[in-house]
């Protein structure tokens, strides 16, 4: 079976390092590490990860809404180097947090103009979306071509804007702590669904990192919810990580 772990932030975690990690990821068939960034700080380390482990990682840039009060000037040109240097990069993470942060701005400034580079550089965007369903209705005719709401845990009207919209569904392992799981799971079509740690945080294992390694666990879980075989769910998800995530 192949995996690609659609949203990990390798430059956080603390554990263990990055090249065990890949190692590690690869000997259990998770082949593709999408490296998220959240700030800016976080951009050089995603693009030295992604040059030295060229045949696995795929760097996504961005500032993600908890962090947006931190970039300094000229972020949106510096973020605009980076995507031309790296022309299979995503940009992410970006979204709203209402429950972070209830002050609309300057999170809506930060997250419409980075919408408006993933449109104009034709890039999927990974999207941060919490306690916001109010705010995002702003936002659904704005959304780049190919998007993906990561590590999705809400409600079934937001997945229904989601869907409606043509967006993919990312899941972490968080899914799997939602007593409503068994119902809310089987309503995301096989198609549009995703898999990701979020790694190093939330973890499928409570008390340790949430590693790469731990998808083909994590993907079992989530087959059951859907009565399939673990092989027939994986091929089924892989294909489409392989459409969300690769540029063109």
């Amino acid at each position: 079976m192949q995996f690609m772990d659609t949203h990990v932030h390798l430059q956080d975690f603390k554990a263990k390092n990055t090249t065990d990690i890949v190692k590690r990821a690869k000997a259990v068939g998770v082949d593709k590490l999408v490296c998220v960034s959240a700030r800016e700080d976080d951009w050089p380390k995603v693009a030295a990860l992604a040059d030295e482990f060229s045949d696995t990682v795929i760097p996504a840039f961005g500032l993600h809404p908890w962090y947006v009060r931190e970039a300094a000037p000229g972020w949106e040109r510096r973020l605009r180097v980076l995507l031309e240097h790296y022309p299979s990069a995503l940009i992410g993470e970006v979204g709203l947090d209402r429950f972070h942060d209830q002050d609309y701005e300057p999170q809506n400034a930060f997250f419409k103009a980075q919408l408006s580079l993933a449109k104009e550089y034709a890039r999927p965007v990974l999207i941060h979306a919490v306690r916001c369903r109010e705010w995002l209705e702003a936002y659904w005719k704005l959304l780049p071509p190919k998007f993906v709401f990561h590590s999705f845990n809400g409600r079934q009207e937001l997945l229904n804007r989601i869907l409606g919209a043509g967006g993919y569904v990312s899941l972490s392992a968080s899914i799997l702590y939602n007593r409503n799981k068994s119902t809310l799971v089987p309503q995301i079509p096989l198609t549009r669904l995703l898999l990701e740690t979020d790694g190093p945080f939330q973890s499928l294992y409570r008390g340790e990192e949430g590693l790469p390694e731990f998808l083909p666990d994590q993907a079992a879980e989530l087959a059951a919810l859907y009565g399939l075989e673990p092989e027939k769910f994986a091929a089924r998800v892989y294909q489409n990580s392989r459409e969300a995530v690769y540029v063109g």
